[in-house]
């Protein structure tokens, strides 16, 4: 049986160790005791262990026991517990949204034998390995992707529901955002030209710039056009630009 820690017991860690233990062995880790014991009451299946990510010596010492590694911390702490987790040579799947070039720690990885995927949340994500698989069956010149998830009743002021850590979702509206266009890569404040799309059964959403292609637009030079565009309910980005200031 695959012995895999989770790092991280917030909403969506949780949620994965949920998941990955009904076919695996799981202990889930996390600095607040409490998020721990909630965890641990609903699923008794799961160990618990509490841990400090910032402690580089014992967090290295702890992944040792563990084949698998998956990372769910705030993006503020993600890169320096990726690089911990590479360094302890471990095979780890993040979903954190840190702000630095995950691919600063490629010659680590290769250097420590370690496959590290990054970034594996659902946006950015899984819409960065559908590109990925028509990659490999079409000639691509562009690639604009859509992203969010909204809740379905509506709620003043936000009509939004942070399904990941808050923090992170924060993140979305203040992080410059990146694209490509024409091959060069492009730098804007988020939040920056909104459109109005219209979905069957949903009705009209307003799309901005948000910075979700992270890997892609490094790894993707042959794409001369590439943009990823964050999708909330009319009104939404709004009241983000009157939060900012």
């Amino acid at each position: 049986m695959t012995h895999i820690i989770v790092l991280g017991a917030g909403m969506v860690g949780s949620a994965m160790a949920a998941d990955l233990s009904k076919k695996h062995s799981v202990t889930i880790a996390d600095l607040s005791i409490e998020r721990l014991k909630h965890v641990k009451e609903k699923h008794q299946v799961i160990s618990i262990l509490q841990v400090d990510v910032c402690d580089q010596i014992n967090l290295e010492s702890v992944l040792a026991d563990f084949d698998f590694v998956v990372c769910a911390v705030p993006g503020f702490l993600g890169y320096r517990t990726i690089k911990t987790v590479i360094k302890a040579g471990k095979n780890v799947v993040d979903i954190s949204f840190f702000p630095e070039n995950a691919l600063e720690l490629d010659a680590l990885a290769k250097e420590k034998g370690v496959t590290a995927i990054v970034d594996c949340g659902v946006a950015p994500g899984m819409h960065n390995i559908i590109l990925g698989y028509y990659n490999e069956k079409l000639k691509l010149t562009d690639f604009e992707t859509l992203v969010g998830g909204l809740p379905k009743v509506k709620k003043w002021p936000f009509n939004y529901k942070a399904p990941f850590s808050p923090i992170d979702v924060i993140e979305e509206y203040t992080r410059p955002a990146r694209y490509v266009e024409n091959g060069n890569i492009i730098v804007r404040e988020p939040l920056t030209d909104c459109e109005y799309v219209d979905f069957d059964k949903v009705g009209t959403l307003e799309s901005f710039n948000s910075d979700g292609l992270r890997s892609i637009l490094f790894t993707m030079p042959h794409i001369k056009n590439m943009k990823e565009k964050t999708l909330r309910y009319p009104g939404s980005r709004g009241i983000c630009e009157s939060s900012k200031r």
